[in-house]
Parts: C-alpha cells; structure tokens; sequence
C-alpha cells in the first residue's frame, strides 16, 4: 500500500519487522503478555494492528516507531506472520507521549512513574524528577509537592494532574536539598501510616528554613513508637508540629 500525505497510511501489512522501532520511553514489554498473544494468534489469527508513527524526533532520521503494540509485534514475530500496522500523525515528542498514553492505558494504566519517565525524553523538570526518585526513597507526589513548595491536598491533586498532562515545571531552587532532607526524616518514620507520613511532608515544608534538622531527627527517635501507631490525620499534624519540628 502506497503512503500518502505526511506519510500517513491507513493499514497495511508487512512482514519486514526490522522496519519498526521502539520507543525509548516506553514501558517495557512483559514475555507473559507476550506468550498469551501467541496463543491467541495461533487460536483465532491476528485481528489488530500495531499502532505506529513515522518520526525524526530521536535520530533526525524519519523511522517507524510503535506506540501501542509492542507485545503483538513480538507476537508475530516469534511465530512469523504478518504484523497489520497503521501510521497516526505525531506533531512533538509531548504529542506523541500523550498519545502513548492514551493507547496504552486502554491495556494497562499509566501509573504515575510511566508518565515522568516517559516525559523525561523532551521535558528537562520531567528529567530532574525522575532523578529525585532515584536518588531519595520518596513517593513521586511526595517529590512533585517539594519541588513546587506546596503542601495542601488541592495542590497535591493539581500536581498529579499536571505531571499526567505533560505541564509540570519545578518552581523550587531549594528542591533537591529538601528532597535530601525529607528523606533522611523519611527513613526515620519507617512503617508509619501513609496519611501520617503525608502529615509530616506537610509540616516539614512549612517548617523547611526555620527547623532544627538534627534535633527533629532525634525527636522522631524519641516519638518513632507514638508515630507509628498515630492513623488520625488531624491529631498526626498537630503532634509532629508540637513534639517532632518544636514549630508550637
């Protein structure tokens, strides 16, 4: 089948599978999905096709890329059939990861840490984010709301939603100093209850400057038995500002 306007075809079919590429951002692809795919082609045929696009955002080259069907093209190849495709259009790099998304949820959600990875690729904060989460043993959100000098569950949402829609900036010069310091106050807090430890990334922000660091850390050893079995969010809050930051 010929390609048209901006190389766009409907659906083709090949059995060239070196013509497709995959995608540095995205997930990797799981040999389980795989073998059910090859025992469902092998039961009823391939009746899809791999959604791809022809782009030079990586190698200034125009290359087919997949966006969603990674473990059917592996499918077909393991058992030698043709592969059915079909190109989209891609206007950026923050398009095509968008659209990835909206493909790719349809099998399995997008957890958080797949949009900031995948974003990574064209957006230096997405980047810097990512490295935060591997250099501290923080939530994602945990990083986001620090990195934005926020800590209301509004904004905490808000974040969520901005780092989905590819919109999330770093506001924060003071980021990765307080990533650094909550998480030696983190590892501290061990097994507490997750709103607790949502509670003292809340005080910690606002306290953040003005706080003693070594002597929290010894009033989390002095408190760490209270702490893990407080559950009340309320009550949480307002013991870490008394008894853990000397805030009141």
């Amino acid at each position: 089948m010929k390609e048209g306007k901006n190389d766009f075809i409907k659906i083709a079919v090949t059995t060239n599978y070196n013509m497709f590429n995959r995608l540095p951002m995205q997930r990797p692809t799981g040999s389980k999905h795989t073998q059910d795919l090859v025992e469902s082609v092998r039961k009823k045929g391939n009746t899809r096709q791999v959604i791809c696009c022809k782009v030079d955002f990586f190698t200034g080259s125009k290359l087919t890329y997949v966006i969603d069907g990674d473990h059917l093209l592996d499918a077909c190849r393991r058992e030698s059939i043709p592969v059915r495709y079909e190109y989209i259009e891609i206007i950026n790099k923050e398009d095509l990861v968008s659209t990835m998304a909206c493909y790719n949820n349809s099998s399995k959600a997008w957890l958080l840490k797949d949009y900031i990875h995948a974003f990574s690729y064209c957006n230096p904060d997405y980047f810097t984010l990512q490295s935060y989460m591997a250099l501290y043993n923080l939530e994602a959100l945990m990083i986001a709301s620090i990195c934005n000098n926020t800590n209301t569950y509004n904004a905490i949402a808000t974040s969520s939603a901005k780092i989905k829609n590819g919109e999330f900036k770093i506001n924060n010069p003071k980021a990765k100093e307080m990533c650094k310091a909550f998480s030696d106050l983190f590892i501290k807090i061990g097994a507490a209850d997750r709103w607790v430890k949502k509670q003292f990334l809340n005080v910690f922000i606002q306290a953040y400057g003005s706080y003693d660091h070594k002597e929290t850390l010894k009033n989390i050893d002095k408190h760490i038995k209270t702490i893990k079995v407080m559950s009340d969010p309320g009550h949480a809050n307002e013991f870490i500002q008394k008894n853990v930051f000397n805030l009141i």
